[in-house]
């Protein structure tokens, strides 16, 4: 006899105040639960990066690609496509 056994463990998101009404680009800075806060992120880049200034990376006829140093960050609504560092690139920087 063979018995399948299923097992799962819900994930909840966490509750979350309402947040302030300003457009943040790259999105909200998120608190300790991960609930976004009335601040802005500066950056869409891992580590708070700046990404390279005059490239657009995303879908458009006026898209540039990113030099192999950067990968392309896109917004999850396409609200920017910006080249970011590339982590490896960041750790050898720091070294």
């Amino acid at each position: 006899m063979i018995v399948s056994l299923a097992l799962s463990k819900s994930i909840s998101a966490p509750e979350c105040d309402p947040v302030c009404a300003i457009y943040c680009v790259y999105g909200n800075v998120l608190d300790n639960k991960g609930c976004p806060t009335c601040r802005c992120k500066e950056s869409p880049c891992g580590n708070g990066q700046a990404p390279l200034d005059d490239y657009f990376c995303g879908r458009s006829p006026y898209r540039r690609e990113c030099p192999s140093t950067h990968s392309c960050a896109i917004g999850p609504n396409d609200a920017y496509a910006v080249c970011c560092p590339r982590i490896q690139q960041i750790e050898e920087i720091l070294v």
